[in-house]
């Protein structure tokens, strides 16, 4: 067995996951100590949000290399999102004072893609059975 696949084994990620971990890390930590964290973080997230509207625009291709890429885009951000969460959790906390709504931000972020996937799921299935009919 390959060392990468060990360490997938390991770690239930693979080798390009925990470098993207730790180059996101790594940005963190020199916004931190250049005082430039704010505009590091605002940076993170706008990169996340450029991917993730690549990655949709992608999904509609059904084969060849753009969808390989199209594949490896969603891998990406499905790795990548809770950490772009977490970010902008602490950007909102910047800016808005109120816990409350800092709560229910955090629960609409991590509740949010969970129950658009689900309706994303059952969508077609209402769609095929109405069709049928």
């Amino acid at each position: 067995m390959k060392w990468q696949q060990r360490v997938q084994v390991k770690t239930g990620l693979s080798c390009w996951q925990i470098m993207l971990h730790l180059s996101v890390l790594c940005a963190l930590l020199v916004g931190w100590k250049t005082a430039t964290l704010i505009p590091v973080g605002i940076g993170l997230c706008l990169l996340y949000i450029a991917t993730v509207i690549l990655m949709f625009a992608l999904q509609g291709v059904r084969t060849g290399r753009l969808r390989d890429i199209g594949d490896f885009l969603e891998e990406l951000t499905t790795t990548w999102y809770f950490g772009s969460a977490m970010i902008a959790l602490w950007l909102l906390s910047r800016v808005v004072e109120n816990k409350f709504l800092i709560a229910g931000a955090g629960l609409a972020m991590i509740a949010g893609p969970i129950i658009y996937s689900l309706l994303a799921k059952d969508m077609p299935k209402t769609i095929r059975v109405a069709g049928r009919r």
